[in-house]
């Protein structure tokens, strides 16, 4: 299907692809990249396709790779991508800045059916009937040369991207939802996402693996941890895992079976004996969701929220999780997303008009529906 026409692999032809790009609307993008020994994602290939064709360019043979943010950056070029968190971690790395105008086909698909987080592989099935070879979705993208078979699987992702996009795009047009796609997808346009704080990453723990943990002891151990996984381009798992750092946390007589086991150095081992010894006896606390201890009120909101998803055939999760529901605060609204945009007219607004008693939940039959006062 592809030739190595669609291979760039200098700095020349890298160029005359960009200058090709900057001519058009929409572009489709992916990245393949290796991070299983690293902090830090490593590009192995970039994907572009475009209106004349789909090519991959190997970023070991371009020195000026920083061409390519006249695309990013540029707001006049939709950038279509699959989930890109990663793939735009990458260029942020890389560049230090973020794309303008991105369309994420995950965030969109919500927007015309109740699945959540699809795949790319299910994407395709359900959109174009086609079923993807994903024999390559775990390769050692960093041995060279690309085999015609690693080529076509690359290039195959961004050349059906663009087909998927613009059949999206007339279902959400026709629902009036596309706006809503552009704007659901700029949550990936967040510098906080891309920015490792080795003094913030105990918050990413989930509550209930840190309960009646030593608060003192839980941020310092991570932020060593993260501090030493920054330094020296080193994947968690591999200087000590959140798994184990809880492990340890609750059996602080397991560490020497832990400093062998991650072949800690005399220094480390001293820094982790040190936060050990700390004698605060200050317990982990979490900010009090607000909702969480209201069961009647969360499941009326949860019924709603179940009835909205439902008329519209839009995900559940993407209108709200459970957590923003938790969170409310119905004398002080102004930071929750549920009453911002898109939400807002669809969910925000409901919530507001049923607890004012505007709205009520009738049933009819065997199912419930929202009627107005």
């Amino acid at each position: 299907m592809f030739s190595e026409k669609n291979l760039i692999n200098c700095d020349d032809s890298f160029r005359k692809l960009i200058n090709s790009c900057l001519d058009e609307n929409i572009i489709s993008v992916d990245t393949e990249f290796i991070r299983n020994k690293t902090f830090y994602p490593r590009l192995c290939l970039l994907q572009i396709g475009t209106s004349k064709g789909s090519y991959a360019i190997d970023p070991n043979k371009i020195t000026n790779l920083i061409l390519l943010k006249k695309i990013l950056k540029n707001k006049n070029i939709l950038k279509i991508f699959h989930s890109p968190r990663q793939d735009i971690e990458i260029f942020f790395n890389l560049f230090g800045s973020l794309p303008n105008n991105i369309f994420d086909t995950q965030v969109a698909y919500s927007f015309i059916s109740q699945e959540y987080q699809i795949s790319y592989e299910k994407l395709i099935l359900n959109i174009l009937k086609i079923k993807l070879d994903k024999t390559f979705q775990y390769c050692d993208w960093t041995l060279r040369p690309i085999s015609q078979n690693q080529l076509n699987y690359a290039l195959n992702d961004v050349y059906y991207l663009r087909k998927i996009y613009f059949k999206m795009k007339q279902k959400l047009k026709s629902k009036n939802r596309f706006d809503w796609a552009l704007e659901e997808s700029k949550i990936y346009l967040n510098k906080k996402l891309y920015l490792n704080s080795p003094q913030d990453y105990w918050k990413n723990i989930y509550p209930s693996k840190t309960k009646d943990l030593n608060l003192f002891m839980l941020k310092k151990i991570f932020e060593w941890r993260e501090e030493k996984c920054m330094s020296f381009d080193l994947s968690r798992k591999l200087v000590f895992s959140d798994k184990d750092i809880i492990a340890l946390l609750k059996y602080p007589k397991k560490i020497n079976s832990f400093s062998i086991k991650y072949k800690l150095e005399k220094k480390d081992l001293s820094i982790i004996e040190k936060i050990l010894l700390n004698d605060s006896n200050r317990s982990l606390e979490r900010k009090t969701k607000v909702l969480k201890n209201n069961f009647e009120l969360l499941i009326i909101l949860k019924i709603i929220l179940k009835l909205i998803s439902n008329e519209l055939n839009i995900s559940q999760n993407l209108i709200a999780t459970t957590s923003d529901l938790e969170k409310l605060n119905f004398n002080n609204n102004k930071k929750s997303r549920l009453f911002k945009t898109w939400r807002n007219e669809v969910f925000g607004n409901k919530l507001k008009k049923y607890l004012n008693n505007e709205l009520k939940i009738v049933a009819k039959g065997n199912n419930f529906f929202l009627e107005n006062n």
